[in-house]
């Protein structure tokens, strides 16, 4: 028997919120990923990488926090609860965590958050192609 038209709205809507869902989350995730591709730090023989987390030792990847959860992979945890209209914080908690990202007066900012997170539109694109 066919469906109703009311069913097959409610059909399209919950295909409509999955889809959004899958989007959100997957650019997210990509975002984090990209913010937490590590760089070997300039102290420990590495070069200057703008866009990658400066890694000399493990204290500042190791500092993200997502929703409370502590840890390198806290954000997919994070994620997999995640549910549109949901607000996610994550933020790197370690002493120098602000002037890695920004810079100061002695060194250049590396912006592995910010320069990330303003290719959040690009991501939303390339995984909304997909589904």
């Amino acid at each position: 028997m066919a469906k109703s038209f009311t069913a097959q709205l409610k059909d399209i809507e919950k295909m409509t919120v999955k889809n959004m869902r899958y989007v959100a989350a997957e650019a997210i995730q990509d975002v984090m990923e990209a913010a937490m591709t590590p760089s070997r730090g300039i102290t420990k023989g590495g070069t200057f990488e703008e866009g990658k987390i400066p890694v000399a030792e493990s204290e500042l990847i190791n500092s993200l926090t997502s929703d409370g959860i502590k840890g390198e992979n806290s954000y997919t945890v994070a994620i997999a609860g995640f549910d549109i209209g949901d607000t996610l914080k994550s933020a790197w908690t370690a002493d120098h965590a602000l002037v890695q990202e920004v810079g100061n007066s002695k060194i250049r900012g590396r912006h592995f958050v910010g320069a990330n997170a303003r290719k959040f539109p690009e991501f939303v694109a390339k995984r909304a192609k997909e589904v």
